[in-house]
């Protein structure tokens, strides 16, 4: 494991998404958790996309939540960007 203190600024969130609906937040941390957060996706081979200005607006979102309609876009880019890399289409259904 990494120096805990290396971390301070970091800001991590995971969203789940279904195909269906909006993505849902499932995880978010600063620090030290944010990290771990980071490191959990790329063990489990997610895709890991840095962007401060979405990583704060969803550290606003409680566990659980959709996301506001607000960041649809911005998520929809990323969401993109995940299919695309794995080789899928969302669900156009």
């Amino acid at each position: 494991m990494k120096d805990k203190g290396k971390f301070y600024n970091k800001k991590a969130a995971a969203l789940s998404y279904g195909g269906k609906g909006s993505p849902v937040l499932v995880a978010k941390g600063e620090g030290y958790q944010a990290e771990l957060i980071i490191e959990s996706g790329q063990e489990a081979e997610i895709p890991i996309v840095e962007g401060e200005a979405l990583s704060n607006y969803l550290q606003g979102v409680e566990i659980g939540e959709q996301i506001p309609e607000v960041l649809f876009e911005s998520v929809a880019i990323v969401l993109s960007w995940a299919y695309w890399l794995k080789g899928k289409m969302p669900d156009s259904r």
